[in-house]
């Protein structure tokens, strides 16, 4: 017994029982093959053999025609795998010169020469990344209180600048509030009336045998603000001008002789005064430098004990020691004061212990963002904007020529820092801060092309004495060094950096074609109009809401690229 149900009524009709077809007798008129017979008694239909056989045939195709779909249905979502490696395909012998020049040591500096559109200045940067060095230290300014035009620099451990900055200046303030209660303590308010009394006690003890004399001849001696004043006296009473006019004139004279012989003597003894008062001024001072050592001194201890580099630590917590000292003694009894200033770097080395170096892209290349400025804050405080130079510490530092072409003061700032292999920052006008130079640690890749090289060879003849390292970047390689496979994956790579959809393997063979179309018979290795090719393609399967880059959508892009819709 077969089971048949008829197509149109599929969802609608239980399934119908068919018997299997008996044979004919031999007078017996044969069925038409493609027409059923109907017991309408029994509800049965009995199909013919053959018909049964062709319509297995039919499902036995149906089968085959979905397995063949499933296979193109996986050919069509198979993609390009990209390369694992950064860096740029094709450029196999320039990219181990990179490796070599970055890897050797400081100072020398490297040079790419290669046409726009290569990948020059993404290729060094990728190649930078691996390269591992010895982070740079950190500095920190102190601006000379006694020369507040000059800011001397402090070298750190690598990564310690902004903590340490931030430890000295909680010791500081702390420590300019126990120099306040200090000041104003009972203590020290009572060496300074010791001291005051000591003075005066020296000054009366000088000036007191002059007095007696002045006694002994009616005449008084009188302490003033300006100094002291000697006038005639009358029975113990200072006499009084009108009174010094009524006496006889030879009186008068014999009173006037007597006070000049006087101030004479007491001149000499006043004239000796000041060496007293001098002694006495120190000795103040030396009061407000003791209150301020006993401020500072615990907290700049602590702030010592913290870091293990002591020799380079401890050299400028010297400094700030003294700066302290020399503005307490300048400033004593002001509530406010400022006693150390520091130049403040903000992000002067982005050196991290774990990050041995790094890598930064010069965008902006006028001399102060090569080597830094000094300004002034909101505030009014002074600051220091590192330069590119500074940032990087002992990584690499990528500047494109024709933007030190476009500028020359820009170059012969850079130009200037590599032969003293020092870096020292540009001081804005109205600022007029002076810093000393710190050390150039970082390398510098300069990327160029025949005519931006031209360019700076104008402006510096015998420029290229400053890059020992030369790497120059292919256009084309052959075919027989770079497949299409290679090629198909390092277009893969390219997609995927720049955030593309993935590229369907079909796609393969005609990026290739059109890279060696563009190479002249070579393989071209313009990565910027491949990147150019690949948006275009993307933008159009992106329409068409494809999950992948067809072959296809290259196709379409290559056409409006040959009617110069696109680039």
């Amino acid at each position: 017994m077969v089971f048949w149900r008829n197509r149109s009524e599929k969802k609608a009709e239980p399934p119908i029982p068919v018997e299997a077809e008996t044979i004919a007798p031999a007078k017996a008129e044969p069925a038409a093959p493609d027409v059923a017979t109907s017991d309408t008694a029994n509800n049965v239909v009995t199909l013919v053999t053959n018909r049964l056989a062709d319509r297995l045939a039919d499902v036995a195709t149906l089968g085959e025609r979905r397995e063949l779909k499933e296979v193109s249905t996986t050919r069509d979502e198979a993609q390009i795998k990209p390369v694992e490696q950064a860096h740029f395909f094709g450029q196999k012998r320039t990219i181990a010169k990179i490796r070599a020049a970055l890897g050797a040591g400081r100072g020398e500096h490297l040079l790419i020469m290669g046409e726009p559109g290569t990948g020059r200045v993404e290729l060094a940067e990728a190649l930078g990344t691996e390269v591992e060095r010895a982070p740079a230290q950190d500095w920190i300014y102190i601006i000379d209180p006694d020369a507040p035009s000059r800011a001397k620099g402090f070298a750190l451990p690598p990564g310690e600048g902004a903590r340490f900055r931030r430890d000295v200046r909680i010791a500081l303030d702390k420590a300019r509030a126990a120099f306040g209660r200090y000041l104003k303590s009972e203590e020290h308010r009572i060496s300074l009336d010791l001291l005051e009394e000591d003075m005066r006690y020296r000054s009366e003890r000088a000036v007191e045998p002059v007095r007696r004399r002045a006694e002994a001849q009616n005449i008084a001696v009188v302490k003033s603000l300006d100094g002291y004043v000697l006038a005639p006296m009358h029975e113990g009473r200072v006499v009084r001008s009108d009174v010094f006019r009524a006496l006889p004139e030879s009186l008068k004279r014999n009173v006037e002789a007597k006070i000049t012989v006087l101030e004479e003597e007491l001149q000499s003894i006043v004239a000796g005064l000041p060496d007293a008062e001098f002694e006495a001024s120190e000795k103040h001072d030396a009061l407000v430098r003791q209150a301020a050592l006993r401020a500072v001194r615990p907290g700049l201890a602590a702030v010592r004990r913290a870091y293990a580099d002591g020799v380079s630590v401890g050299a400028v917590l010297d400094a700030v020691e003294e700066v302290f000292l020399v503005a307490a003694a300048r400033h004593a009894g002001a509530d406010v004061f400022a006693p150390v200033v520091f130049l403040d770097c903000e992000d002067v080395h982005l050196s991290d212990p774990t990050v041995p170096s790094k890598v930064v892209i010069a965008r902006l290349t006028s001399a102060s963002d090569l080597l830094g400025e000094i300004s002034r804050d909101a505030l009014g405080l002074p600051v220091l904007m590192p330069g590119h130079l500074m940032r990087a510490g002992s990584g690499i530092v990528i500047i494109e020529a024709w933007r030190l072409a476009a500028d020359p003061q820009a170059w012969l700032a850079l130009s200037a820092a590599i032969r003293s292999r020092q870096i020292e920052p540009i001081s804005v006008p109205g600022v007029g801060i002076k810093v000393d130079p710190v050390p150039l640690t970082a390398t510098i890749v300069l990327v160029a092309d025949a005519q931006s090289w031209s360019k700076l060879e104008a402006i510096e003849p015998g420029v290229a004495r400053h890059f020992p390292h030369v790497a120059k970047l292919a256009d084309t390689v052959p075919m027989s060094e770079l497949n299409e496979e290679d090629f198909a994956k390092g277009a893969a790579r390219i997609a995927a950096d720049h955030g593309l959809r993935p590229i369907n393997s079909a796609v393969a063979p005609l990026i290739y074609k059109d890279a060696v179309r563009r190479g002249g018979g070579r393989v071209s290795l313009a990565g910027i109009k491949l990147l150019h090719l690949l948006q275009a393609a993307d933008a159009i399967a992106a329409d068409h809401s494809a999950s992948q880059i067809r072959a296809a959508d290259l196709n379409e892009a290559l056409s409006r690229r040959a009617d110069g819709d696109t680039p």
